[in-house]
């Protein structure tokens, strides 16, 4: 009886972490898309034939150096980053979720560095 009880309160976990990470998804790339017009592309696809419900399928991120793309299919996320130079793919290296994350933290910050860098540049041009 233990095992049935034991089975139920596992598969209740993994269902709540199914919908946790659909919302978890949503709500990332809606904040990508506000924080980073430009830069970020996602897709949603409907949800079935004639639903007017669109979830996130596909969302793809480019610093610059580097493209990050993650790909949620039913209740599997797939993570990757890939090295470009010159715009052409030279390494293309699958992640966990939460390495994807901090990889894209990272290569935002320098991005946001040098942005704000050009823009201090420009700005000191400008008043000169």
């Amino acid at each position: 009886m233990d095992e049935i009880n034991s089975f139920d309160l596992h598969a209740a976990w993994v269902r709540r972490a199914q919908t946790d990470l659909k919302a978890f998804i949503e709500a990332l790339a809606g904040k990508l898309e506000q924080s980073l017009p430009g830069h970020v592309e996602v897709e949603r696809k409907r949800d079935a034939l004639f639903s007017t419900q669109r979830h996130v399928s596909r969302i793809s991120i480019s610093t610059g150096g580097g493209r990050y793309t993650l790909i949620a299919q039913n209740a599997q996320v797939d993570t990757t980053r890939q090295h470009e130079v010159r715009g052409i793919v030279v390494r293309t290296e699958a992640m966990t979720i939460s390495d994807w994350l901090n990889a894209l933290q990272k290569d935002l910050e320098q991005l946001s560095g040098s942005v704000t860098d050009a823009s201090r540049v420009l700005q000191e041009f400008l008043m000169s």
